[in-house]
């Protein structure tokens, strides 16, 4: 299945299976992509322990160019943090978290596009944002 994907700076944008956003950096190499989704699950993992309910801030943050930068932070610790997105690919993240969810992970190129570690490797991490979409105005 093919899946559209929206391009900002160094970051992509697709929507899966029921419109559900999944979001990330974009890489040439494989490898490195791997190496950035498996820091951001790990890191997700130290945070969160065995809990499933660790509260994560999502936030966006206006650059001095006029882009914007989203960051997800634990409680201690940054988990990945997405540079130079601008303001036409977060209104669709932002239109696409009416069901409060949304994936963080990464994308490659691949022989047929860009391709999402989600659905390649299974690469990504679920988040339920239940305020998100009050809280954000790009």
């Amino acid at each position: 299945m093919v899946y559209r994907s929206v391009f900002s700076g160094d970051a992509a944008l697709t929507f899966l299976g029921e419109n559900i956003p999944a979001i990330g950096p974009k890489f040439n190499n494989r490898e490195e992509a791997i190496a950035v989704a498996r820091q951001y699950l790990e890191g997700i993992h130290q945070m969160s322990g065995k809990g499933r309910e660790t509260p994560v801030q999502i936030s966006l943050n206006r650059q001095a160019d006029g882009r914007y930068s989203l960051v997800v932070m634990g409680s201690r610790q940054v988990i990945g943090k997405l540079n130079n997105l601008d303001e036409l690919l977060l209104k669709r993240f932002r239109k696409g978290l009416k069901k409060k969810l949304f994936i963080l992970t990464c994308f490659v190129d691949g022989a047929d596009g860009q391709e999402c570690l989600v659905l390649t490797e299974g690469l990504g991490a679920v988040f339920y944002t239940p305020n998100a979409i009050k809280n954000w105005r790009p």
